[in-house]
């Protein structure tokens, strides 16, 4: 711990936080990006080759990062923390659009995020993943993590974290209330809350259960859904959808 703080407001801080991590669990990859409201995460620091960073951090950041359960934890009022991506992931993850365009593209068998709060629509999120194949992380590793998070969140946010108070003028985009008017003014209400619950990952059944519906009722309202949007697939909905998540339409 003392080094991690001989090292803060320097370029060696990174690999002092690797360190004090790695003593609460093992990994092999260590990703700390910033989120300010619904804009493109900024990349603080990644320990990734070329190839690897250009998918992980540049293709994320184009998109993928607003479908994202760590992110949508932040974003939803999650309490800072560590947790294990399965915790916060809908029970349909790996039948998710994040997990079919992004996830399974970046080959690692699982993932932890500690996440830090730097302020309202603020967080940073220190990513640690193991590659594939490597045994997935337990509970106990964020229990180690979560023991040591009040010194790893304020050496984080000293290292950081940004002042409390946004520039003068700038109005936080809010995610849940972007999510809530995609589709509108096309899709009803009921096409709009199925199209919501496949883009968080739910399968056809989990859906069909959440809104007490039967699940061919669910297939008839994404077939008219994805008619009305233009669209054949969920990588074309994922697209659409991320699109206009940041802004963009």
């Amino acid at each position: 711990m003392a080094a991690l703080a001989e090292t803060l407001g320097s370029d060696r801080f990174p690999a002092a936080l690797r360190q004090i991590l790695s003593q609460c669990c093992r990994f092999d990859s260590m990703i700390i990006s910033r989120y300010e409201g619904a804009l493109p995460p900024v990349s603080l620091y990644q320990d990734l080759d070329e190839l690897q960073a250009a998918i992980t951090v540049e293709f994320y950041a184009s998109g993928p990062y607003l479908l994202d359960p760590l992110y949508q934890a932040c974003r939803n009022g999650c309490s800072p923390g560590a947790y294990r991506l399965m915790e916060l992931a809908p029970e349909a993850f790996y039948r998710s659009e994040y997990y079919r365009a992004f996830f399974r593209k970046i080959s690692i068998s699982d993932e932890i995020g500690v996440l830090v709060q730097d302020g309202a629509e603020r967080w940073i999120i220190v990513s640690l993943a193991r590659f594939s194949r490597r045994q997935r992380f337990e509970a106990a590793d964020t229990a180690r993590l979560n023991a040591a998070f009040p010194v790893i969140c304020a050496a984080v946010r000293r290292q950081w974290g940004q002042a409390e108070t946004p520039a003068a003028g700038f109005k936080q985009p809010d995610w849940e209330d972007r999510m809530q008017t995609f589709g509108s003014g096309v899709l009803s209400p009921r096409e709009r809350e199925v199209v919501q619950l496949v883009l968080q990952g739910h399968s056809t059944p989990s859906a069909a259960a959440y809104l007490g519906i039967a699940e061919g009722t669910v297939k008839v309202h994404r077939h008219h859904a994805y008619s009305k949007l233009g669209i054949a697939s969920q990588a074309e909905l994922f697209s659409l959808a991320t699109r206009h998540l940041a802004g963009a339409g």
